[in-house]
């Protein structure tokens, strides 16, 4: 086998291209950088041809350079097969650490969606794909890269529950019955359009969680974003880090599922390996989903239960049963009295 080293100079990755005598036939391997180390030091005893030079780097000052053992950095090495990626590929890959506050990833993130790029990510349910909702040309990548339906609507996702009102409107007469249930008539003077105001309650009952909202969007939102409705579907994943990542951007990501449109959704980023060319990041945090289960799903892979707020207010529909139906028709029904609509 030819020993070919190649340089990439992405910040926190560094790319080995092929390894001599390697039995694994690994194409790439993705470091956490902080820190430049010495290539004599560190690499002469992991397999590779040192007649080519590399730059290999390492989060911190004690950290580990070993391909023999498979770990690097302190981390275990992606390992993707040569015949699945193409070498010029640019995708970038992060994985989540469950030690620290996952800062760097986050800020790479941050970087990549304000160039209009597409990331996949994890969420509680399953695996998606995202870009910010208010680049209309992200949105219309995302849409290519699903091959999904254009007229097809695609979900919003925020980090708290005053941000779900800063992007969308909820009917009067939702305010007006929670408000009466719960004893709050005398709070409506005070309620704005942009505050959850009496609905906070309601909201925390089913956010952040596995349960996307459809209601009518607020003028703030992206109108070339679902174009042919004046509804749009919010949630709060209950997943740290697109939370933070979410709140860092100050402004809502549009979400769907990291999968072809119509093939099964994913709850590893293996699942959607077909995509990785595609996206120009990938964010790895193990198995997702595992939280739900119902009776008949073993994992989350029918995603987020989707209710949508009927214009009455006092009434709602299930459009997705997903993985929390039984407890938000619970909630809707028994603690705020609204009416399940077929």
């Amino acid at each position: 086998m030819n020993s070919n080293l190649v340089r990439f100079r992405a910040t926190y990755i560094c790319v080995l291209k092929e390894f001599t005598n390697c039995q694994n036939n690994l194409r790439f391997v993705f470091i956490p950088s902080r820190r430049k180390l010495s290539t004599t030091n560190h690499c002469k005893n992991s397999g590779l041809n040192m007649s080519t030079t590399i730059n290999c780097y390492s989060s911190s000052e004690n950290e580990s350079f070993n391909t023999g053992s498979g770990i690097i950095g302190g981390y275990e090495p992606a390992k993707i097969s040569s015949n699945i990626l193409p070498s010029a590929m640019k995708t970038k890959f992060f994985k989540l650490s469950h030690t620290n506050d996952n800062e760097d990833v986050i800020e790479s993130c941050v970087r990549i969606l304000h160039r209009g790029g597409i990331v996949a990510l994890p969420t509680d349910t399953l695996y998606g794909v995202a870009c910010l909702a208010q680049s209309t040309e992200a949105v219309e990548k995302l849409y290519e890269i699903k091959a999904r339906n254009p007229l097809k609507p695609v979900a919003i996702c925020v980090g708290d529950l005053y941000k779900v009102c800063q992007w969308t409107r909820f009917p009067q007469g939702l305010i007006q019955s929670v408000s009466k249930t719960l004893g709050l008539e005398d709070k409506l003077d005070c309620q704005r359009p942009s505050s959850p105001g009496v609905l906070y309650g309601l909201l925390e009952d089913l956010l952040p969680g596995p349960v996307t909202i459809v209601t009518e969007r607020s003028p703030s939102l992206n109108n070339t974003l679902n174009p042919k409705t004046s509804l749009v579907g919010i949630r709060v994943p209950d997943h740290k880090f697109i939370k933070d990542l979410t709140n860092r951007l100050r402004e809502p990501l549009a979400l769907t599922s990291a999968n072809v449109s119509g093939e099964e959704s994913s709850l590893r980023i293996d699942d959607f390996r077909s995509l990785w060319p595609k996206l120009d990041a990938v964010v790895d945090d193990g198995e997702v989903g595992t939280r739900y289960v119902n009776k008949t799903l073993q994992y989350a892979k029918e995603g987020s239960t989707v209710v949508q707020i009927l214009n009455d207010g006092v009434s709602f529909k299930i459009l997705r049963p997903g993985c929390a139906y039984e407890n938000t028709v619970s909630v809707l029904k028994c603690k705020y009295g609204l009416k399940l609509t077929m």
